[in-house]
């Protein structure tokens, strides 16, 4: 079988992103920034040692849950 990619001239051409695409594309990225930003604010989040110790564990014979964002414990 062969494994070779595709050539070039087979895969579709890619569509130039027009002004008014970039715009919406942009608008849609600030508000999913703009989510996440709110979200780390209310505390939700997960550490970089759960997501660490998550991509360490994949591939192994015990992978770990994703690591969910969670409210922090009340002090």
């Amino acid at each position: 079988m062969d494994t070779a990619p595709l050539p070039a001239a087979s895969a579709p051409a890619a569509r130039p992103e027009t002004e008014a695409d970039r715009q919406r594309r942009l608008a849609w990225e600030a508000d999913r920034i703009a989510e996440a930003d709110a979200s780390i604010a209310a505390g939700y989040y997960a550490t970089s040692a759960e997501v660490d110790a998550w991509i360490d564990s994949l591939g192994t014979d015990h992978p770990l849950p994703v690591p969910y964002p969670r409210h922090p414990r009340p002090l």
